[in-house]
């Protein structure tokens, strides 16, 4: 053990092949159509790849580049690539079920065929940003949006969420009660659960909305074609994670090495390392990073997430601020980026990593490195101070 926050998978190797049981849960094939599709969504823009070189030179890395998905669709978060793509996956389907033909984003958008799709009502249990995408989708389909959201959700993200025309349904639990709840009221009333987490017999919704996901990641290989060296990547249950490793593992001809990031309340994917096999978090999962509050992994990520990630690691509470400042009030040149809680994540776990000296030479970091984050939120509620 490096240290106890951190600890190798003994399971990656760098010889490691992605297989039939990866692209199972991330299949590369075809998302670059899938990024020409998402043309006809309104606001859809490839978000941008930041390149902070004053403050990789003080970490004493080579390059530091941060995907901002805080300007995605004008919604803030990479959760609005999975949501509305799942939406849309489903309400295709029905229409390829009852015509024999495949339709069109375009067709089911302008409601070409209400016929089929308006019956359908769409659940989510979420922490915010996941169902706001759910509300967001449906919208855009014309469908009805029925969201569950656990006790510790924000008032704003609530109030997103509604202002996509959804129902909110509060629950005096957290997470995974939420879950529990959106899907006992979604069998009793036949509506359509878009979940990002899978448990057994429900797993094809789940890589659909990792399926939106990898758009990020293909995008960031477009805009940065030298690649990253190490990849620092949060994970609540999964589905980002397993979306940027799993992406990045098919496309690229070496493998970078992968570093999966959790709070410490919420480290299910660190205690699952340990035990080699799904595993509950070791705290209660109360933590600021709503994003990341999970208790449980999804169990279809793991073949990805499981086998491929190098290192897991654990942040505390009281390095989430200081990363958001790092972020929102950059080194002289580099620019300044909006980040919340659960987005700055990844930027907080590189920054624990590159001030303890035996974890930077662990991970084997030095001054050629290429560091990837993704910045999963921008600001929801007040600037960091």
């Amino acid at each position: 053990m490096v240290t106890p926050w951190l600890e190798k998978n003994p399971r990656a190797a760098k010889a490691l092949k992605f297989g039939r049981d990866q692209q199972f849960v991330v299949n590369p094939n075809g998302i670059p159509e899938l990024c020409e599709d998402l043309k006809q969504c309104p606001r859809h823009a490839a978000t941008p790849l930041h390149a902070l070189p004053a403050l990789a030179g003080r970490l004493g890395l080579g390059e530091l580049r941060v995907k901002d998905e805080s300007q995605r669709f004008g919604f803030g978060a990479f959760k609005a690539l999975g949501g509305v793509l799942a939406v849309y996956n489903v309400l295709s389907g029905a229409v390829g079920d009852a015509y024999h033909f495949s339709t069109s984003f375009a067709d089911v958008m302008s409601g070409k065929h209400k016929e089929v799709t308006s019956r359908f009502v769409f659940s989510t249990a979420s922490s915010g940003n996941h169902g706001r995408s759910v509300a967001a989708g449906a919208k855009l389909f014309g469908n009805r949006c029925v969201i569950f959201l656990p006790r510790f959700t924000s008032a704003e993200k609530e109030a997103a969420i509604r202002a996509r025309g959804a129902e909110v349904i509060r629950i005096d639990g957290d997470y995974d009660t939420a879950v529990a709840e959106c899907k006992r009221r979604s069998q009793e009333n036949g509506w359509t659960i878009i979940s990002d987490t899978s448990w057994e017999g429900y797993d094809s919704v789940p890589r659909s909305v990792m399926r939106g996901y990898c758009v990020l990641v293909h995008e960031a290989i477009v805009q940065w074609p030298k690649g990253p060296t190490h990849v620092f990547v949060q994970a609540g249950v999964g589905g980002l994670a397993a979306a940027v490793i799993g992406y990045l593992w098919a496309a690229l001809p070496h493998r970078p090495t992968f570093v999966v990031v959790e709070p410490e309340s919420a480290d299910c994917w660190f205690q699952s390392n340990l035990l080699g096999k799904p595993a509950l978090a070791s705290g209660n999962a109360d933590t600021v990073m709503g994003g990341l509050a999970c208790r449980e992994i999804s169990p279809v990520t793991w073949p990805v997430v499981g086998e491929a990630t190098d290192w897991f690691m654990t942040i505390e509470e009281d390095q989430v601020l200081p990363a958001r400042r790092l972020l929102a009030h950059p080194l002289d040149g580099d620019p300044a980026i909006a980040s919340g809680p659960s987005g700055c994540a990844g930027m907080a776990g590189l920054t624990r990593v590159c001030t303890d000296e035996a974890a930077f030479k662990a991970l084997k970091l030095d001054s050629h490195s290429r560091v990837l984050l993704i910045n999963s939120e921008g600001n929801l509620g007040e600037e960091p101070a």
